[in-house]
C-alpha cells in the first residue's frame, strides 16, 4: 500500500515553502504523536479557514508525503492543513500503519491504536493555536491513508465535512455505519496491483465504495456527468469523471477512474489531473451542517404513498397504489439520520408491514424508492 516517492522529489516540491511547514507533536494515549503543519502565505489570523488531514500511506511518513504538494494548493486557497505521522506495528509488518480497518485473513495492523482519537485531538489542538472553521474540516489520504479517511467518514463525521480517498477504500476490518450524510471523493486506477481495483483483499472494491456512499447520501444512481480528462502527458494513462449528484443536503459522490492506472498518486509529476487541486475542489464545495430528518428536501409527489398508524406502535404499513413493481428499496432514519431497518422488497404486495416494536419511540423518516424517485414520510413511534 506504499507509494513510492524519489526523496529528491520531495525536497524539492518542499523546499520553496520550507519556512511555513512545522514539525510539532502532543502526547495522546501516552505516546508521542507527530504531526507535519502547513501554514499558507495568505493565512494573517484575522479570520477562521479550512483545515485538511492528510493521510500518507503504509511504510510511508509526513515529511515524504508532503511531496504531493499540498502546499501549493494551500497558498491560493488560504487553508491550514496537517500531515499526520501514523504509528510504526511492530507486530506484523514493522513499518508505520493507521489503524484503518484495511486487513486481510482477519489481520488489521495497529489494532489497538486509537487513530480516530488521535485525528480528532489533532483538528482540537491546531484549532487551539490556529483560526480553524470548525464546519470546513476534511480528511484525505493515499492507500492506507485513504482507507483511514473513509474510517473517519464512517466514525467521525460528526466533525468532517468530506472526504477524499486515493487507492484506499472501506476496510474490511470494520462495519460502516455512519451517522450522516458524507460528501465523498474517490480516485483509483484500474491497474492497481497493490490495491486492486477490483478484487480488493483489504477491503471493499472501488467501485463498491462509491456505491456506498452513492446509497448512504441518497445521491442519484446514474452518473449525470461522465467526462474524461483531456489527456495532456505522454503516459497511458486516461483519467474518467463520474458525479452522481442530487443527494441529501446537496451532496455529491464523485469518482476519477483512471484507466491503466497503478497504485499511485496523480498530479506532482505533470499528469493528467492533478489529484491535491482536484480534491481541494470538491472540498470547497462542503462545510458541516445539522442534519435532522426534518431537513430532508421531500420529493414533489407522495406518488400516493401512504404510511400508516402514525402515531404508531408495534407495526408501520405501507400502502403503495402504483404496485410492488416499482418499489426498489424502503429505508427508515432515526433522529439523527442513522440507518436502523433497510430492505430492498421482493414479492411484495401493494400492502407491506414492518414491525417497530425494538426501535426506540421517537421520530423516524421512512424513505421509499419508486425507481428513481424518493418518497419521504416522517412517522412517530410511541408506547
Amino acid at each position: 500500500m506504499k507509494k513510492v516517492y524519489s526523496f529528491l522529489l520531495a525536497i524539492l516540491l518542499t523546499l520553496s515553502s520550507f519556512a511555513q511547514y512545522s514539525t510539532n507533536s502532543f502526547t495522546f494515549g501516552g505516546v508521542t504523536r507527530q504531526y507535519l503543519l502547513y501554514i499558507p502565505t495568505s493565512y494573517d489570523g484575522t479570520k477562521n479557514v479550512p483545515f485538511v488531514l492528510a493521510l500518507h500511506g503504509l511504510g510511508d511518513n509526513m515529511n515524504n508525503f508532503a511531496g504531493v504538494n499540498f502546499n501549493s494548493v494551500a497558498d491560493t486557497a488560504d487553508f491550514i492543513f496537517a500531515i499526520p505521522q501514523a504509528l510504526v506495528d511492530n507486530v506484523v509488518t514493522g513499518s508505520t500503519a493507521w489503524n484503518s480497518g484495511a486487513g486481510a485473513f482477519g489481520i488489521t495492523l495497529n489494532p489497538n491504536v486509537d487513530d480516530v482519537g488521535f485525528l480528532n485531538a489533532l483538528i482540537d489542538t491546531v484549532s487551539a493555536h490556529y483560526m480553524i472553521d470548525s464546519t470546513r474540516l476534511y480528511s484525505t489520504g493515499f492507500s492506507m491513508g485513504g482507507f483511514m479517511t473513509n474510517r473517519l467518514g464512517c466514525e467521525l463525521n460528526n466533525r468532517i465535512a468530506a472526504i477524499a480517498s486515493v487507492s484506499g477504500t472501506i476496510g474490511s476490518g470494520i462495519t460502516c455505519n455512519p451517522t450522516r450524510v458524507v460528501p465523498s471523493c474517490h480516485f483509483h486506477g484500474t491497474a492497481d496491483q497493490t490495491v486492486a481495483y477490483t478484487g480488493d483483499m483489504y477491503g471493499s472494491d472501488a467501485e463498491a465504495l462509491v456505491a456506498f456512499w452513492r446509497g448512504h447520501d441518497r445521491c442519484d444512481t446514474v452518473a449525470s456527468s461522465i467526462d474524461t480528462l483531456p489527456h495532456i502527458s505522454s503516459d497511458s494513462l486516461h483519467v474518467v469523471h463520474y458525479v452522481y449528484p442530487h443527494g441529501a443536503y446537496n451532496s455529491d459522490v464523485e469518482f476519477y477512474k483512471v484507466l491503466n492506472g497503478q497504485h499511485q498518486w496523480l498530479g506532482p509529476t505533470g499528469e493528467d489531473i492533478n489529484y491535491a487541486v482536484a480534491i481541494w475542489n470538491f472540498f470547497n464545495r462542503y462545510q458541516w451542517v445539522p442534519q435532522t430528518p426534518s431537513s430532508i428536501i421531500a420529493v414533489s409527489s407522495d406518488l400516493g404513498i401512504s404510511v400508516y398508524p402514525n402515531p404508531a406502535s408495534s407495526s408501520i404499513f405501507l400502502n403503495v397504489p402504483r404496485g410492488a413493481s416499482d418499489l426498489k428499496e424502503i429505508v427508515i432514519r432515526d433522529i439523527s439520520g442513522r440507518v436502523v431497518y433497510s430492505d430492498v422488497p421482493s414479492n411484495a404486495g401493494n400492502d407491506m408491514s414492518i414491525d417497530v416494536k425494538a426501535f426506540a419511540r421517537g421520530m423516524y423518516m421512512v424513505q421509499i424508492r419508486m425507481n428513481e424517485q424518493w418518497v419521504n414520510k416522517k412517522v412517530c413511534l410511541t408506547d
